[in-house]
């Protein structure tokens, strides 16, 4: 298969991924909130700093703004012909995934998460086996690349998080009041 077509599906494997944590979150984290702050203190304060306080429609809008930074950073590094941007992202997407299994084992229960970062991992393996046979990138590039993929990835948590609940904000006092 041609890599280009590969790079091309990122954004839709990058959704598939996340529409499972869009529809699953909310209930599981109101089913499993209590057991979670007991056992993992540590997570549950990212929860309450990052998602308490937000719908599923506003945590869509976080998704949202990620999803678009994958999907420019993928279609213009196909448009340019150039990779590296991709492969950052890239790397942070697949790396996000195997911390997404390693919570599952770790909590040793379903997860929001899990069952589309096991269906996406064959997608990974065999893209980034077919980026590293076809790439110019030396294995120091490629390795800056991912670092800079995932700080890149960890630096727009907070705008997306703060259009989020922005959104939340005017839906309850703008929408849902009218």
């Amino acid at each position: 298969m041609d890599i280009r077509w590969l790079i091309a599906l990122l954004p839709a494997v990058f959704m598939f991924h996340d529409f499972e944590e869009l529809v699953m979150f909310e209930p599981w984290l109101r089913k499993n909130r209590g057991e979670v702050r007991r056992r993992f203190p540590p997570i549950d304060a990212v929860l309450a700093r990052w998602h308490d306080g937000l719908s599923t429609p506003a945590y869509a809008v976080a998704v949202m703004h990620e999803f678009a930074i994958v999907a420019v950073i993928t279609y213009g590094s196909l448009y340019v012909d150039s990779y590296g941007w991709w492969f950052g992202a890239f790397a942070a997407f697949s790396l996000h995934l195997l911390i997404h299994i390693a919570q599952w084992l770790i909590y040793r229960k379903y997860v929001p998460f899990v069952l589309t970062s096991i269906l996406a991992l064959p997608y990974c393996g065999y893209t980034l086996m077919g980026f590293l046979s076809v790439t110019s990138l030396s294995l120091t590039e490629l390795v800056l690349w991912c670092i800079l993929g995932v700080l890149l990835t960890l630096a727009s948590f907070p705008s997306a998080f703060a259009l989020a609940a922005r959104f939340e904000r005017w839906k309850n006092a703008s929408y849902l009041s009218g």
